[in-house]
């Protein structure tokens, strides 16, 4: 798979520990010191996305950074993937409305039917439906639930 990293930005205090990759609108390679934390890279990508820093949002292998406090060193994966919050509301077609057109139509109760017939008196219809009361017609012939 082809990646298409941007220009290397480079953070360096101390001496290079690793390298992360920051998964953001662009991909962004950044070598990391000993002492650096997460709020070194949410502040990194807040400026260099030009992001709100409380929406920013990080995941290192699908689970979220909370604790700014916490040292990069101590990450064991080398890709950071960034989120921003999305606004909250309510959502069209939501659960509010679920089950409300089956609780809104009335109950018709079921008709009684009559019993129909098997064996001996079935085949009779059928033999008369299908044999003695066959009207010739021209034309394309029509099959027995046809409404023409």
């Amino acid at each position: 798979m082809f990646m298409q990293f941007s220009s290397a930005t480079r953070i360096t205090r101390l001496t290079v520990k690793m390298q992360l990759f920051i998964r953001a609108g662009t991909t962004h390679v950044l070598d990391v010191a000993d002492g650096q934390t997460v709020e070194d890279i949410r502040t990194f990508i807040s400026q260099a996305e030009d992001l709100p820093l409380a929406e920013v949002r990080l995941y290192a292998a699908g689970s979220p950074l909370d604790n700014d406090a916490l040292p990069l060193s101590t990450l064991s994966t080398d890709a950071i993937d960034v989120n921003v919050a999305l606004k909250g509301g309510k959502v069209h077609g939501s659960l509010s409305r679920a089950g409300k057109v089956k609780g809104q139509t009335p109950k018709v109760e079921k008709k009684e039917k009559k019993k129909s017939k098997t064996g001996r008196a079935k085949r009779r219809i059928q033999y008369n439906r299908r044999f003695v009361n066959v009207v010739a017609t021209f034309g394309k012939k029509r099959g027995p639930n046809s409404n023409s």
